[in-house]
């Protein structure tokens, strides 16, 4: 038996452009291209046999079925929206939809999790771990970020700021020998990250060193990956210390003696205010004070 019911993607893809009157905007708002919303479109369109926009003008426009659909359609959506709203706050614990990047999941935020379940006993973390872009399509309440450039459309609040210096393994820094630094840079494989070029240009400027004097170089694409490299003694990594706090604890990776840590950045919680937001006041004072090793007991 064929389904009474219209594509559910093609529906909201629907309800966005016609509420924006354009679908480069309801483009944006689903992170998605304005081909896709106008292929969207056009599959809902095919299956209800009846023209929902009038594009025979430069800006589309809602023929008169199509607004009366629209207000329908985006009806039924806000009931969704409420009902699923009412299970989630009913549902044994609000569920908190958080986005940050890999490394910063794995490096800093999960071994401080035990932590935010004392602090926060009624919350439900979901996390995403997106290496770039914020999904706004998807469930979001909060995301933290360093690059502004992730800020249209979130709130930001500031967190803390991020240091990074040149690390390795106590097996290849007993192999400098003594080296003086950071001259001795030269003669060492210096690991790169794709990611964060940023870094060792930054570094070096800060520290009135040529970037040509650096050694050879074993460019890898994420932090995570220089992380691991370094301590496989690979070569020189320059990473966020708040990444490699239980690497310099145990012994894993130790500071290169003569280069000095510099400021690289500041991190940012980022709110995304929206209706069914998950709203928790206290957050961004608790990840300010969790700036430091973390400590699961």
């Amino acid at each position: 038996m064929a389904s009474r019911l219209p594509p559910l993607n093609a529906l909201r893809t629907f309800v966005a452009a016609a509420r924006h009157g354009s679908f480069r905007a309801a483009a944006e708002e689903l992170c998605v291209t304005t081909g896709a919303v106008s292929r969207q479109v056009r599959l809902l369109e095919e299956w209800l046999g009846l023209d929902l926009f009038d594009r025979s003008r430069r800006q589309v426009r809602l023929t008169p079925v199509g607004a009366r659909y629209f207000v329908r359609v985006a009806e039924l959506f806000d009931q969704l929206a409420t009902a699923t709203g009412s299970l989630r706050e009913t549902g044994g614990g609000r569920v908190l939809h958080l986005d940050c990047i890999p490394t910063f999941a794995m490096h800093w935020l999960l071994p401080r999790l035990p932590v935010f379940k004392v602090a926060f006993p009624d919350v439900e973390l979901s996390l995403f771990t997106a290496p770039d872009r914020i999904d706004l399509s998807r469930p979001l309440d909060y995301a933290i970020r360093r690059d502004p450039g992730h800020f249209a459309g979130l709130t930001p609040h500031p967190l803390m700021s991020e240091r990074s210096a040149p690390v390795c393994s106590p097996r290849l820094l007993a192999e400098l020998d003594g080296a003086a630094m950071p001259d001795g840079l030269a003669d060492r494989t210096i690991i790169a990250i794709r990611a964060r070029r940023d870094l060792w240009p930054h570094w070096c400027a800060a520290n009135h060193i040529g970037v040509d004097r650096l050694g050879s170089r074993l460019e890898v694409d994420h932090t995570y990956v220089a992380i691991q490299a370094a301590e496989d003694g690979l070569g020189i990594a320059l990473v966020p210390l708040l990444f490699i706090e239980r690497q310099l604890a145990d012994g894993r990776l130790v500071p290169v003696p003569g280069c000095p840590a510099v400021e690289t950045g500041r991190y940012f919680l980022l709110e995304h205010r929206h209706r069914d937001h998950v709203a928790l006041p206290g957050l961004a004072d608790w990840l300010r004070r969790q700036d430091g090793p973390a400590n699961p007991g």
